[in-house]
């Protein structure tokens, strides 16, 4: 699922955003301060109310935390002030329409793009800022004339060249999205979007070295931004790294609700329950209507046996996204967990049937099956989950299972056998244990 166009950066870092000729100073140094920053920023801008770049520092601040209301009231009071000075105008005018696409105000977002468009010199700019309004949309060939546009008045616009790397990533071109990226780059050597878009394409295209060299660099230059943080702690393998990134992720921007999922799930499989079970409550605050802090909040659940709130999550989630195949997953989990194996049963092939691209619903099944005693059940589910995924490890280790229940070591070995040499998650000490048992 893509992120929304805006929610991933800041185009200026705030030293560049204060250092224009003839702005008053409030001595704001830290570069993209969000919330860990925030007292100090009201501070700045309650001892300097005329200031605008004060106004300004506070309400791109308070957007990065995820607060884009007072954010909006803050940037506006920094239009007031301004003077009409167009180097700390324009800046303020690019940071009201990024709070408007966190709010996913199209028509609103749109309308403040062209005032930008109409300040002297910023024609390229209120292009470039109409190619991210359609982007919110995915629009990406509204987009990319707007690019062009904003190109054929300045070619070294920087703004238009990360939207026109998003633009290709939406339009599926990744080769002309990549260039885009990496031209943003060369214009602007500490410009974090540039590393943080094309660190999120590398990463989705598997290339993991480059992607976590360039989320790497990312965070080096905005050590507390949110969504560089939570970029690299996606792109890295699950460990302490990826869970402190992500971690102060969440600190850094208390409403950000991919976060504290992803939080969520890596401390769930790290055996820490607890804080999982924080992280799925937070994640259900910060999106109340989304189906995936649901599914983490019945996970949890599943983790603490408390399988009947596993399957009301489930079940939730499911009244909101109606054919998600993970909902009716977790159904199937909690109602093989409490024993309604018929129920559950059903339940897995709902899921298969929904994504016949995830081979957990025929695995799940056959374990449960076995684990109920229907070793036939569970044969007929490991052999359908072996040819429909002939390298995935678990199918192999669940279908020697039930094999070795029902007399049949030969098949079991072979199974077993399997299951070490294939792909995916598979607990090969207790397949070695299972091989050894065979007679």
């Amino acid at each position: 699922m893509k992120t929304a166009p805006f929610a991933l950066a800041v185009t200026l870092s705030f030293a560049a955003l204060l250092a224009g000729p003839g702005l008053p100073g409030a001595a704001i140094t830290p570069a993209f301060a969000q919330e860990s920053a925030l007292p100090g920023l009201r501070g700045a801008a309650r001892s300097a109310p005329a200031d605008p770049a004060a106004a300004l520092a506070l309400g791109s601040a308070l957007r990065r935390a995820g607060l884009a209301t007072p954010a909006l009231a803050e940037l506006r009071r920094g239009i007031a002030v301004s003077g009409g000075r167009v180097e700390v105008l324009s800046r303020l005018h690019w940071e009201v329409a990024r709070a408007l696409i966190d709010r996913r105000d199209f028509a609103a977002t749109l309308t403040e793009c062209r005032v930008l468009g109409t300040l002297p010199g910023q024609g390229a700019d209120g292009h470039a800022c109409a190619a991210e309004a359609h982007l919110l949309w995915q629009r990406s060939t509204e987009a990319l004339v707007e690019v062009g546009l904003a190109l054929a008045k300045d070619p070294r616009c920087y703004e238009a060249r990360l939207a026109e790397g998003r633009a290709y990533d939406f339009a599926l071109d990744p080769g002309k999205s990549e260039a885009a990226f990496r031209a943003a780059a060369a214009l602007r050597g500490d410009g974090v979007e540039a590393y943080l878009g094309l660190g999120r394409l590398l990463a989705h295209a598997g290339r993991h070295d480059e992607a976590v060299a360039q989320l790497r660099r990312a965070v080096a230059l905005d050590p507390d931004g949110p969504d560089a943080l939570y970029e690299l702690g996606l792109a890295l393998a699950p460990g302490a790294e990826s869970v402190a990134l992500l971690d102060h992720a969440t600190r850094e921007r208390p409403s950000f609700a991919d976060a504290w999922i992803a939080l969520g799930e890596l401390q769930l499989a790290a055996g820490q329950v607890a804080e999982a079970r924080k992280a799925g409550v937070a994640a259900v605050v910060a999106d109340a209507a989304g189906v995936r802090p649901q599914l983490l909040v019945g996970h949890v659940a599943l983790a603490d046996g408390r399988f009947e709130d596993a399957v009301a999550a489930g079940e939730a989630a499911l009244k909101r996204v109606a054919n998600s195949a993970p909902a009716r997953l977790l159904v199937a989990d909690g109602d093989a967990k409490r024993g309604e194996i018929d129920l559950a049963l059903e339940a897995y092939q709902g899921a298969w049937g929904l994504d016949h691209s995830d081979p957990t619903p025929l695995v799940h099944a056959c374990e449960a099956s076995h684990a109920a005693g229907r070793e036939t059940t569970a044969k007929a589910f490991g052999v359908k989950s072996v040819q429909e995924f002939p390298k995935w490890g678990p199918a192999w280790a669940a279908l020697g299972d039930t094999l070795a229940a029902q007399g049949e070591p030969a098949g079991a070995r072979d199974a077993y056998q399997r299951a070490l040499a294939g792909e995916g998650p598979v607990d090969g000490a207790r397949v070695q244990r299972k091989l050894a048992s065979l007679r």
